[in-house]
């Protein structure tokens, strides 16, 4: 019997997201494609992996025990290839970073892009995005992905997303009372937006809560401090989407892009753009 990688790399995604459709997703291939993969797997086993409950797959005694191995073997597997493909690139890149992105997946790029280029320093820096940006045209940073409500000519876009108002489910406005605001701070850019949209609806507002960290406002959000505006991967059972009949305003929307200072234009910092394009588009 033979297992091959790709097979049991398919497997662990479709255990580990939970359904077809977001392991194919993940994996860059059709449903069908992952289907195929998973039926082929099960045929040559002779036995089924995975049970459906509902709505919910869980795995059946072979699928619990074929995980084990295959978290062992795909791992061995990415881990060979990584050192067999380190490269003689050398030099210094200075990233930044919005923190609103998934951390996740932004330290498994940056730390296969380490493995694979060992003779590469690389300096991250996290913050909001208006002050990476100002970083990136002080020459402070190579290059940046961050948020930008109106992408630059030269930006890179690698995905768009709606704004959100947001609030606790168990938030209550009082009628007549100011309504209270979870923000980024003075210096986020969707300061502009969520003030103006109050502003022409007359809505009266303070300050309750700010912080720089989406993690923090969410969190402040969830516990009930006030509405935030959030992008919509933002949206959770704890953030729900807020509305009030007076706010007419449409929200904008918000791109993530790569920002490049013109000045930096070494193999280093061309090598990671195209990781991180590969990765997060």
């Amino acid at each position: 019997m033979r297992l091959d990688i790709e097979s049991l790399r398919t497997f662990r995604a479709v255990v580990e997201s939970g359904s077809v459709t977001q392991a194919a997703s993940q994996l860059n291939l059709t449903q069908s494609a992952v289907s195929w993969k998973m039926k082929r797997l099960e045929e040559r086993l002779g036995s089924p992996l995975l049970a459906r409950d509902g709505r919910k797959l869980t795995l059946t005694e072979l699928g619990t025990e074929l995980m084990v191995h295959a978290e062992q073997i795909v791992a061995a597997h990415d881990d060979a290839v990584d050192s067999l493909q380190r490269s003689q690139l050398e030099g210094t890149v200075h990233l930044g970073i919005n923190d609103e992105l998934d951390a996740a997946d932004v330290a498994g790029l940056l730390a296969r892009f380490r493995r694979r280029h060992p003779l590469v320093r690389l300096h991250v820096r996290m913050g909001l995005s208006g002050h990476i940006a100002q970083l990136v045209r002080g020459g402070d940073l190579d290059l940046a992905l961050i948020q930008a409500m109106e992408p630059a000519a030269k930006d890179r876009v690698l995905w768009t997303e709606q704004l959100f108002w947001v609030a606790s489910p168990s938030f209550v406005h009082e009628p007549g009372a100011p309504l209270p605001l979870v923000t980024f701070g003075p210096h986020s850019s969707y300061r502009e937006p969520m003030v103006g949209a109050l502003r022409d609806a007359g809505i009266e507002h303070y300050v309750a809560f700010e912080s720089e960290s989406s993690a923090a406002v969410r969190s402040a959000v969830a516990a009930g401090f006030g509405v935030a505006v959030i992008n919509e991967r933002g949206l959770t059972d704890e953030c729900v989407a807020f509305r009030d009949e007076r706010i007419t305003a449409d929200m904008p929307c918000a791109s993530f892009v790569i920002r490049v200072n013109s000045r930096s234009r070494t193999t280093a910092v061309r090598t990671l753009i195209d990781d991180i394009t590969a990765t997060l588009h």
